[in-house]
C-alpha cells in the first residue's frame, strides 16, 4: 500500500472571527479613531501659594490649568500628576473628584502640596537672584477621560513659574 500523495490539498480556510475577536478589533479601531479625534488638553502650572510655613516643611497650593482644545467638553475621571521644580521632584498626586473641561475653554484648580524649602533652597536662591525671577517646572502624568475604552492619555509639559507673582492667579 502506497501512502504517498502528490495531490496538493486545498488550504484550510481561516476560522471565522469569534464574537470576542471581532469586538476586540472594533474596540482597537474605536480607540485609534478617538485618539485621532480628541486632542490632549494643554496643562500648565499657574502659581504657588504658600499657606503654612514651618521650619522643616511648608504647605501650600499649586495652581493647575487645563485647556481643552477640542470641540466637545471632556469629562475627566482622574488627573494624575507629578511636578518637578528646577529638576527636583516637588509634588505628585491625583484629583479626588471627576470634573469637566468645557469645549475650547479651560478650567483651573488648586492641589494641596507639601514642600521643603531646604531641598529647593539652591534652585530658589538662583532664581530669586535673577533679574526676572522664574522657576522652571515640568508637569507630567496622565489624564483618564470619561470615555469608554479610551486608555489614560499621558502628558508632559514644561514651563516657568514667575516668582515675582508668587501667590497670584492668572
Amino acid at each position: 500500500m502506497d501512502l504517498e500523495h502528490n495531490e496538493s490539498l486545498p488550504p484550510i480556510p481561516p476560522a471565522p472571527p469569534t464574537r470576542s475577536g471581532l469586538s476586540a478589533r472594533l474596540k482597537r479601531q474605536a480607540i485609534r479613531l478617538l485618539r485621532r479625534w480628541i486632542k490632549t488638553p494643554e496643562i500648565s502650572v499657574t502659581g504657588l501659594k504658600l499657606r503654612q510655613m514651618g521650619l522643616m516643611e511648608q504647605r501650600g497650593q499649586l495652581g493647575i490649568r487645563l485647556h481643552n482644545p477640542n470641540r466637545i467638553a471632556l469629562g475627566v475621571r482622574a488627573f494624575r500628576y507629578r511636578v518637578e521644580l528646577s529638576g527636583q521632584r516637588f509634588a505628585k498626586g491625583q484629583t479626588a473628584e471627576p470634573f469637566r473641561i468645557p469645549a475650547r475653554d479651560a478650567t483651573s484648580f488648586d492641589v494641596d502640596v507639601r514642600l521643603s524649602m531646604l531641598k529647593l533652597a539652591g534652585s530658589l536662591m538662583g532664581a530669586l537672584l535673577a533679574p526676572r525671577p522664574k522657576l522652571e517646572y515640568r508637569i507630567s502624568g496622565e489624564i483618564e477621560l470619561a470615555l469608554p475604552w479610551l486608555p489614560p492619555i499621558p502628558f508632559s509639559y514644561t514651563g516657568q513659574v514667575d516668582l515675582e507673582r508668587l501667590g497670584e492667579r492668572r
